[in-house]
């Protein structure tokens, strides 16, 4: 498998977490139903591993450990953590020690909306919405129907050819991910949901040793 499609795939599992959410009208723009959360993934196809997400209130942390495999057998392993912190996003590579820091623009956009207007956007940006502007202003693309993961109930997306989610509070519980012209067929679906669980806040800290770039 090529580095740009390794690089397409990571884009798809980060981005799906790094803004998902269920917006409630609270003091902070990540509100759920729950304080913390730690969900554990699975990643299978064309390319496998793992992903572990931790949240407590605006702080996510995803630790993505993923194999990809070529026909060819060579295999490249992908070892990155992303931490963000309210519009803060540090994106990390573990075996490097090394990571940049960007700012989310989105973070300030969804401070400006009411929350059923931040529910709408994040669910779209969630699932990926791949429709026309057109079709957009007709209104929220609709759950084709539910599915139970890891014991929590969620609304199934097919938002374009390439991808499928299924979202429980605004986050994803299960995507599949296809990209014929990259070779990927990727399924990420969450096997385990703890919640409301002792996260410490050092969880969420940089750490001291890595070298971080900040690119505006």
């Amino acid at each position: 498998m090529s580095s740009k499609s390794s690089l397409v795939l990571v884009s798809i599992i980060s981005l799906l977490f790094i803004n998902a959410c269920q917006i409630k009208d609270r003091g902070n723009v990540y509100g759920y139903d729950f304080n913390t959360a730690n969900i554990k993934y699975e990643i299978t196809g064309s390319s496998y591993g793992t992903s572990d997400v931790w949240i407590k209130g605006e702080n996510k942390k995803i630790h993505n450990q993923i194999t990809n495999e070529s026909l060819d057998g060579s295999k490249q392993i992908i070892n990155t953590i992303l931490i963000q912190k309210k519009d803060k996003l540090y994106t990390l590579d573990v075996d490097k020690k090394s990571g940049y820091l960007t700012t989310q623009p989105m973070y300030q956009e969804l401070k400006n909306m009411s929350p059923e207007e931040r529910k709408n956007a994040l669910t779209a940006d969630v699932i990926r919405d791949m429709r026309s502007d057109e079709e957009k202003a007709e209104g929220p693309l609709k759950p084709e129907k539910s599915e139970v993961i890891a014991g929590q109930t969620c609304d199934l997306y097919t938002s374009s050819a390439m991808l499928k989610t299924c979202v429980w509070q605004g986050i994803p519980l299960k995507a599949v991910a296809s990209l014929p012209e990259y070779g990927i067929h990727t399924e990420t679906l969450a096997k385990s949901i703890e919640l409301n669980i002792d996260i410490p806040d050092s969880e969420f800290d940089i750490p001291q040793d890595y070298q971080i770039n900040e690119i505006n």
